[in-house]
């Protein structure tokens, strides 16, 4: 059995369940901020959200795989202490140590979500916002420590996933929900 894992293309394993977790959970937060959109209602709403939920625990569960195929990978094998503890690996530890607090944040962030009905909205609404600095985590752990980060299109992909965010966001900030421009259109009418 162990000579089964041991003969598996790791080195080409780790470097797909790393991109892929990238891409999927690139996708979980544009659906996530594609969801907070004030003019998404009912049935296409839920969906967004199922879809959101099933990308965030999917590229979780492959950013997992993607650290622990690093056991058995004989070209640059790490030991447990060394996926465990940030900054402790060997090799390029500040790269590696961002990789650990981001697969942490990730955890931390779908544990709260599901214990979301026991914590206030506030709280809540903290820790989900973590995704965005556990999303810039990624990008750097992907991007400055990825063995294929010098092809072109995977630089492309980084640089594109990143600028998407950042275009749905700023769109999602200067949207200015209904409750507030109702309000707005109160006090200035008192005035």
């Amino acid at each position: 059995m162990i000579d089964f894992f041991v003969s598996l293309p790791t080195w080409m394993l780790i470097r797909v369940f790393g991109m892929s977790a990238y891409i999927v959970l690139f996708l979980g937060m544009a659906l996530g901020i594609l969801y907070s959109y004030p003019q998404w209602k009912g049935a296409r709403k839920a969906q967004m959200l199922r879809w959101h939920k099933f990308a965030n625990i999917t590229g979780t569960g492959l950013a997992l795989l993607h650290t622990v195929l690093l056991i058995i990978d004989t070209f640059m094998p790490f030991d447990w202490a060394e996926l465990v503890l940030p900054f402790s690996a060997k090799h390029n530890p500040i790269l590696n140590g961002i990789g650990t607090l981001a697969l942490y944040g990730l955890l931390l962030v779908l544990f709260t979500t599901d214990i979301r009905n026991m914590l206030k909205r506030k709280v809540w609404l903290a820790f989900h916002f973590l995704s965005y600095p556990i999303y810039i985590l990624c990008v750097c752990h992907g991007f400055l420590l990825g063995s294929d980060s010098k092809l072109g299109w995977v630089s492309f992909m980084y640089g594109a996933t990143v600028l998407i965010l950042i275009v749905l966001t700023a769109a999602r900030f200067l949207m200015v929900p209904r409750k507030r421009q109702l309000k707005s259109v109160h006090v200035s009418k008192q005035l």
